[in-house]
């Protein structure tokens, strides 16, 4: 049979389930629970059964309610096993997690700023730990000041100094440091860097609505408030990876768009 012939064979299954009755399907532990079994490898309905710790008859009856959504079918061999769409689906659920787990700090801070595709990859903050005073949000600046030694990249609607001096703050005064910051910044924060801290580079946007400080091995980011200030009392910071990446990835985006600051 011709590879296009199987394709269009393939996509006979329609899904004829509404939004609201996906989310029905979602609303469930024991098939949140199937699904992550499933997104792992393929299995049969005993192994799922203990998965859940219930009968096959119920086991059943859960993975009937999933298929009828489009997220999982059954092969030939009878193992159940996940559809393009439950993958895609799936891969969403950090994501919601990451920001019902930090209900209480998501209500009165703002998202919806974030340039497309990063709100998508909120989840990826999931392995940040939540710093949730200013105090420890100044000691992680500090940190990420002192500790970075490949580089360090600063970004903020006001200058990240933690010294009365900005060479000594940092380890070593080549290391390369990126800032972005506002138009209007302090023209003696920018001479200090400048004479302080060669491999220093200075840029702008005409809008900032977000902290981050990370060098090579951590990261931290603080989120504007209800009223669009940046709420430096609290925030996200850690070491973990991915979140990492995700803190590199948006000062990239940022970086990319802004101006230098003349001499």
């Amino acid at each position: 049979m011709p590879w296009a012939h199987q394709r269009g064979v393939a996509s006979e299954k329609k899904v004829r389930t509404g939004f609201h009755e996906v989310l029905f399907y979602l609303a469930s532990e024991d098939r949140l629970a199937l699904l992550a079994e499933l997104s792992t490898k393929k299995r049969r309905l005993k192994d799922l059964s203990r998965v859940i710790n219930a009968s096959p008859q119920e086991c059943s009856r859960h993975l009937s309610r999933l298929s009828e959504a489009g997220m999982i079918e059954k092969d030939s061999d009878g193992l159940f096993g996940m559809t393009d769409l439950g993958r895609a689906i799936v891969r969403l659920f950090p994501s919601t997690r990451f920001l019902l787990s930090n209900g209480d700090y998501f209500l009165s801070h703002d998202l919806t700023f974030l340039p497309k595709g990063f709100l998508e990859r909120i989840g990826e903050l999931s392995g940040a730990e939540y710093v949730h005073h200013f105090s420890s949000v100044l000691e992680l600046i500090k940190k990420v000041i002192s500790s970075g030694e490949e580089h360090v990249w600063l970004i903020s609607d006001q200058p990240m100094v933690v010294g009365p001096t900005i060479g000594p703050t940092f380890f070593s005064t080549d290391v390369p440091v990126r800032l972005i910051g506002l138009p209007d910044i302090d023209k003696r924060v920018v001479a200090q860097m400048r004479s302080s801290l060669p491999k220093s580079e200075i840029v702008y946007l005409p809008e900032v609505k977000i902290a981050m400080a990370m060098n090579e091995s951590m990261a931290g980011v603080c989120f504007p408030d209800s009223y669009g200030g940046i709420d430096f009392a609290a925030g996200f910071a850690g070491a973990d990876p991915i979140f990492r990446e995700w803190c590199h990835d948006l000062f990239e985006f940022y970086w990319s768009r802004a101006r230098r600051v003349a001499p």
